[in-house]
């Protein structure tokens, strides 16, 4: 049984869910650390009872968590249009107006109604698939908002991202990535996907050359069988968190 708390906001035409830890409410004046989580909720309330198990055991940093529900993910989550791979799914490459209204809508909206730390070095954004992909965009494209990643089989896969990843630079400091992917995620595809793990791992190695931290503050973790599947995101979602806020008996 979830001992935190989950609301539901409606904002702008879209849901926003916001966890707060159990000890949000005990702890009337302390402020947490919050997760910007794209999809909505799936990730931290489908893996919600090791999240808070590890929260109690004090391996995990006690964060709140906000989800925000897209509109249109192919259009919100990609960094510039690209060739679908399938007809009907029109990439838009809308990001930059998706990270803008993060950072300068959601954010400050959130911020005023729960207790969270307003330092980038604490502020985390994640997700799945084109969630992570946004997010990983997030980290070159605003600086100064956040400094944790929770990348999730991230679609790396994605037309000229990686050449982008190995011609910018990451202007902050403080910074922790948590990566994964399945080694089966790609396999037996003839379109662009099928270097979903090769792109994965290239991305990992030119990561861990632009972090301030190197190699410390980077981390790719894969699963052998690990296919491109929620079940495996959820699975290692509660690792990003581990990494990204360790606790102090982590």
């Amino acid at each position: 049984m979830m001992q935190g708390k989950v609301d539901t906001l409606s904002f702008q035409g879209r849901n926003i869910y916001v966890y707060t830890p159990p000890s949000y409410e005990r702890e009337g004046e302390v402020s947490f650390p919050a997760i910007y989580v794209q999809d909505g909720n799936y990730l931290f309330m489908d893996s919600i009872e090791t999240l808070e198990e590890d929260f109690v055991q004090g391996v995990t940093q006690e964060v709140i968590f906000v989800g925000i529900e897209p509109i249109e993910r192919n259009r919100e989550y990609t960094p510039w249009k690209a060739e679908p791979l399938v007809k009907q799914n029109y990439l838009g490459g809308e990001g930059d107006e998706y990270l803008a209204f993060i950072t300068e809508k959601v954010m400050p909206f959130v911020q005023s109604h729960y207790r969270i730390i307003r330092d980038y070095a604490q502020t985390g954004i994640g997700g799945g698939s084109f969630g992570a992909l946004i997010s990983l965009y997030a980290a070159f494209q605003k600086p100064g908002f956040f400094g944790r990643f929770a990348l999730m089989s991230t679609s790396l896969w994605y037309e000229n991202f990686v050449s982008f990843v190995e011609k910018n630079k990451l202007s902050q400091e403080n910074i922790r990535i948590y990566m994964y992917v399945g080694e089966q995620e790609g396999v037996g595809r003839t379109n662009l996907q099928q270097y979903m793990v090769p792109n994965t791992k290239k991305t990992y190695e030119r990561l861990k050359e632009k972090v301030f931290g190197g190699a410390k503050d980077v981390l790719l973790e894969t699963d052998p069988n690990g296919v491109h599947n929620h079940a495996f995101f959820i699975q290692y979602f509660p690792h990003a968190v581990q990494f990204l806020y360790p606790g102090l008996k982590s």
